[in-house]
């Protein structure tokens, strides 16, 4: 599959925010300790419950109107029940600003979605190590499909911006967005320090 011009802008604007991400979040390490994992589970509830109420509407509106086979689903009801499973609260979720249009809705799904292939490498690893994967099913909750669903994702992407419904910078910004807030609600926070 070749990549569209909207994936090559929205890959070439996110790169080192997706980097950044990557080393001061710490995630991976996070979940295999027993003492950071349910903080960190938490945090990926947080930013989940708050992205998805504000951004799948749109991005649902635009695949029914351009008849593409992606729809938007809800990992933050899967990832209450991981917490459960650690004996954890419900907290709150992040609160993020709106996306101004259904193009920058696009670009906080694609950091969403994004996520569960690196969700899935991560399980991968977990598992090869021995570690248990107690509370972790939110990493991997689609299994074999994840594939087939970040390809409706380019697909509807791609539609989406041939066809004028969005533009490539509304996307992009999306995507800097969401970063942005995935990177404020991922943080470790202080207490997981003194854990």
């Amino acid at each position: 599959m070749i990549a569209s011009p909207a994936l090559l802008a929205l890959r070439e604007a996110t790169a080192s925010a997706h980097e950044t991400l990557e080393v001061q979040a710490h995630i991976e390490p996070r979940l295999a300790d027993h003492a950071t994992r349910p903080a960190t589970v938490a945090a990926f509830y947080r930013f989940h419950a708050g992205l998805e109420p504000l951004s799948h509407p749109l991005v649902a509106a635009l695949n029914a109107e351009l008849g593409a086979g992606f729809e938007p689903r809800s990992r933050a009801n899967g990832i209450a029940q991981d917490l459960t499973i650690l004996g954890q609260r419900i907290s709150p979720p992040a609160r993020p600003a709106a996306p101004a249009s259904a193009g920058e809705a696009l670009g906080w799904v694609y950091v969403a979605e994004g996520s569960m292939l690196g969700g899935r490498i991560i399980r991968r690893r977990l598992a090869a190590e021995g570690r248990d994967l107690d509370g972790l099913g939110f990493l991997d909750p689609y299994g074999e499909e994840t594939g087939a669903r970040w390809r409706a994702f380019m697909d509807l992407l791609d539609r989406a911006c041939v066809s004028g419904h969005v533009t490539i910078d509304q996307v992009v910004k999306g995507g800097i967005d969401g970063f942005a807030f995935a990177h404020r609600t991922l943080q470790p926070q202080p207490q997981e320090a003194a854990a």
